[in-house]
């Protein structure tokens, strides 16, 4: 069926390219400004010995989802050993659909909005030949998290009695009270470690707590060219061939600032068609974007020690593709004044590949107030009062933190057994990206364009994007050394361990994904055209 829909696609644009009705303007999705150009007619009165926008943009967007966690579920029959062993164990026939499986638990609801004013220049160069610049100004972009608290859904509504986000205290204790023990070894505290389950990563309640950002993002410069126009020769289709650069000149976003660059240097490419059928005008295009990590960006690798960190096997940020079909409806155009009115409807389908990124989770766990950062081991063992009762159940909560190679500063701590033998005192803080899984995207808008005259016109559009569901801690155990063994990873070996791998989120049955991710796009235009 899939194939099927994309050969009809195909077929559709090669059509586009092959038929030829009369000429007419290039749609808002190929268009070009064109310079010293005599629009090959040998009329003087049409050249033009320039051509220049400057386009001022205003886009806010308005994400929502939910955040799940992975969960392991039986049928029934459990023991009260087991339970008290994994107490996010589900008992549950009729989710387990009979046998054990994993399932996923609602955790967070997740809100972001960014609001965005971006300055573009466009200058025709020779023919279809066209320069741009656009400089983007983050006004204010938020993140928010909150308990799952919708009473309508068919599960009981998220709080500190279910959550494993954001447990009791109480909850904590009674858990860590069947894992650690009064005056157990060095390494039998390592052990329980592995064993610990319920830990709290940050604080959440029943209102969303939210992190701002702004200021100037990553600009970015291009060239778009057109061999063929439908104006100039209505034999063919008008294509566009494009390709811009992301600049990383902004601060990239990190636990201790504000800002709101990404850090990548992104090479972003473009090829789209339209043709002209009286009223309206079908297009479709590709395109591809690929991100490579600056120097000063969070991603690459998280242990830059020589020898060491062999086994991190995402390193770069997701690359992405998108595909687009629409047209637009033309009800009035008159080429003497330069006067245009169009509506665009507009479908995309896109992919996400896997990689490390910021996540909705990334304000939440990385700020520098979170009681989990700035930890020690020693901070997050169990203490005991004289009747055997665990008194410091906030802080075994935080053991997550030091679970991670490379959470530890100065050094990243592989065998957290040799490192508490030894004394070891770092600190340990995540401030770091989480690996993604790939995902699918779908979208469409429509937007209106008015354009009285030719020096000036107006844009509004309104879309929205789904994003498919997929995880967002999905870190690997890291790489095999051993030729003759390649189905296990030495947890302790700095060679073969991923140091971005936390077993406490990482771990099938323990990781968070995001569904019914759905965006919202809205965007206001005023071009100046000269």
């Amino acid at each position: 069926m899939l194939a099927r829909f994309f050969l009809t696609l195909s077929s559709s644009a090669l059509l586009l390219v092959l038929i030829a009705p009369a000429s007419a303007f290039g749609a808002e999705f190929t268009d070009l400004l064109d310079a010293a150009d005599d629009l090959d007619d040998g009329d003087p009165d049409t050249y033009k010995a320039w051509d220049f926008h400057i386009e001022p943009t205003f886009r806010f967007d308005h994400t929502t989802a939910q955040i799940g966690r992975e969960a392991p579920c039986v049928p029934s029959d459990s023991s009260e050993e087991l339970r008290r062993a994994n107490p996010r164990l589900v008992v549950d026939p009729n989710r387990c659909g009979g046998e054990a499986r994993i399932v996923t638990n609602r955790e967070m609801l997740y809100r972001s909005t960014r609001s965005t004013l971006d300055m573009t220049l466009r200058a025709g160069l020779y023919k279809d030949l066209e320069l741009r610049v656009t400089v983007p100004y983050v006004i204010q972009s938020t993140r928010s998290l909150r308990y799952d608290n919708v009473a309508e859904r068919r599960d009981a509504v998220v709080d500190q009695s279910n959550s494993s986000v954001d447990p009791s205290s109480e909850r904590i204790r009674r858990h860590a009270d069947n894992v650690f023990s009064e005056g157990q070894s060095d390494a039998a505290f390592a052990r329980s470690l592995d064993q610990f389950q319920l830990y709290r990563f940050f604080d959440l309640s029943s209102d969303f707590s939210t992190y701002e950002r702004s200021g100037f993002g990553d600009p970015s410069v291009g060239l778009h060219w057109g061999p063929w126009n439908d104006y100039r020769d209505d034999t063919k289709a008008t294509m566009l061939i494009g390709m811009d650069y992301v600049i990383p000149l902004a601060a990239p976003q990190q636990h201790n600032n504000i800002s709101v660059g990404r850090g990548v240097h992104e090479l972003q490419w473009k090829v789209a068609a339209s043709k002209k059928f009286d009223w309206f005008e079908p297009y479709f295009g590709a395109q591809y974007f690929l991100p490579l990590p600056a120097s000063n960006s969070l991603y690459g690798r998280v242990d830059t020690i020589q020898g060491q960190g062999a086994g991190q096997v995402l390193r770069n940020p997701p690359q992405r593709g998108l595909f687009t079909i629409g047209t637009e409806i033309i009800p009035h155009e008159d080429p003497e004044v330069g006067a245009r009115y169009a509506f665009d409807l507009r479908f995309q389908f896109g992919y996400v590949s896997e990689g490390r990124d910021y996540t909705p989770l990334f304000d939440h766990m990385t700020d520098p107030t979170n009681d989990c950062n700035q930890r020690t081991i020693e901070s997050v063992r169990p203490q005991f009062d004289s009747d055997g009762n665990i008194t410091n159940p906030d802080d075994v909560a935080c053991a997550w933190v030091v679970r991670q190679p490379s959470n530890a500063r100065n050094l990243p701590v592989y065998d957290l057994e040799a490192a508490i033998a030894g004394g070891n005192n770092d600190t340990f803080a995540f401030t770091d990206l989480m690996s993604v899984d790939s995902y699918g995207t779908f979208g469409g808008q429509l937007g209106v364009y008015l354009q009285p005259t030719r020096y000036f016109q107006f844009r509004g559009v309104v879309g929205l994007t789904h994003h498919q569901s997929h995880l967002i801690t999905n870190a690997r155990t890291g790489r095999n050394t051993d030729a003759t063994d390649q189905d296990s990873v030495a947890m302790t070996d700095r060679r073969e361990r991923n140091p971005a791998y936390n077993p406490s989120y990482d771990n099938s049955g323990d990781r968070f994904n995001v569904q019914r991710h759905n965006t919202w796009h809205f965007q206001l235009t005023t071009a100046i055209q000269f």
